[in-house]
């Protein structure tokens, strides 16, 4: 049996290469992201929480990879502040583009097992701002960018596109809560609304100030 530690190393291998210089995502290692994890989380064979398990695993490999080569990047820009700045709006919107990239790959590995991919999205965002936190970035940019990854996955494998959102950002805005509650009303301002012309709405009270 896989393990997410396990996962989440393999992931982290195999997009290493594809994230450019100062941890920048383009939108084609958006799509290698996504395809990694699913063929990760597919290969692995788990069913039910084990695959949305894993797809968490892959989540956390997709952002240590960004955030390791971004890290680097930053200390080498690091001798002046306007540099410094730069660097981190840069690992900021990568780290979003990774969210996206681990959340579509997630529903697609599990919708592919024949798992309920709800509670893959719910987790695999959770994990986003998780991560994005620890490594001192914009939890905002990751909380977005598993919406719309949740809602391009859900497009491409014909699941509820609604409830796709919602489960995103309500793991979202969860995790969020556990930083802070001025986090969670920051991550709630960011993901509630109208996103790639979805009206999404989480499922939980947290963040409403």
């Amino acid at each position: 049996m896989v393990d997410e530690r396990e996962i989440g190393t393999r992931v982290k291998n195999s997009i290493i290469g594809v994230i450019r210089g100062g941890g920048e995502i383009t939108q084609a290692a958006v799509e290698t992201v996504a395809t990694t994890v699913q063929t990760t989380v597919r290969e692995a064979g788990e069913t039910g929480s084990a695959a949305a398990d894993l797809a968490v695993g892959a989540m956390t490999g997709t952002i240590d990879a960004v955030g390791g080569v971004a890290g680097a990047a930053t200390e080498t820009a690091a001798d002046s502040v306007e540099k410094s700045i730069d660097s981190a709006g840069r690992v900021g919107a990568s780290l979003g583009q990774a969210a996206k990239g681990a959340v579509i790959g997630a529903v697609r590995g599990t919708s592919e097992v024949g798992t309920e991919s709800l509670e893959a999205i719910g987790k695999t965002s959770r994990m986003a701002v998780s991560e994005t936190a620890s490594l001192g970035a914009d939890i905002t940019t990751a909380a977005v960018g598993a919406v719309e990854g949740a809602i391009e996955a859900a497009r491409q494998t014909g699941e509820n596109v609604e409830e796709a959102a919602s489960a995103a950002a309500t793991g979202a805005i969860e995790a969020a809560g556990d930083i802070g509650d001025t986090a969670a009303i920051r991550v709630r301002r960011s993901v509630e609304g109208t996103i790639k012309g979805v009206k999404v709405v989480a499922k939980t009270t947290i963040g409403k100030g």
